[in-house]
């Protein structure tokens, strides 16, 4: 019989890392959050655009193998996850449209003129649109 150590890439290959096991574990508990079982969220996959074999897909969820950035970003959007943490110190965010939440914060630019006349500008973080007010004439 032969044994791990006989094959060319040793018995590491197979090893579980704890961060892949992580994000298996994540995977699975928004597949259960959605009530998916994972024969389901392959063909929710499927017609997301990302053809995975069943036995990929478990793969992912036991923490063999760990999916791609792009496959994860596509699992996140059909189990409408929010983010996926690896470990404690990593987490992969995502809005629940599959994009990316790295964007910058929406600011207003605020004009005023002090006593004198001067003009005073200053840029401030806003989650509100533009406003415009007249202060004086």
């Amino acid at each position: 019989m032969l044994s791990t150590s006989d094959w060319p890439w040793g018995a590491w290959a197979f090893s579980l890392q704890p961060w892949k096991e992580k994000l298996g574990d994540e995977i699975r508990r928004a597949r259960n959050k959605r009530g998916l079982t994972q024969e389901k969220l392959q063909e929710a996959l499927q017609i997301a655009g990302l053809e995975l074999s069943l036995t990929t897909l478990k793969a992912y969820e036991s923490g063999k193998w760990a999916p791609s950035f792009g496959d994860l970003r596509t699992i996140a959007h059909v189990l409408e996850a929010d983010y996926f943490e690896i470990d404690n110190d990593i987490r992969v965010d995502f809005s629940k449209n599959g994009k990316l939440r790295l964007e910058a914060l929406p600011q207003q630019l605020n004009l005023d003129l002090d006593d004198q006349g001067n003009l005073n500008i200053r840029r401030s973080p806003s989650n509100r649109g533009a406003v415009i007010k007249k202060i004086r004439a």
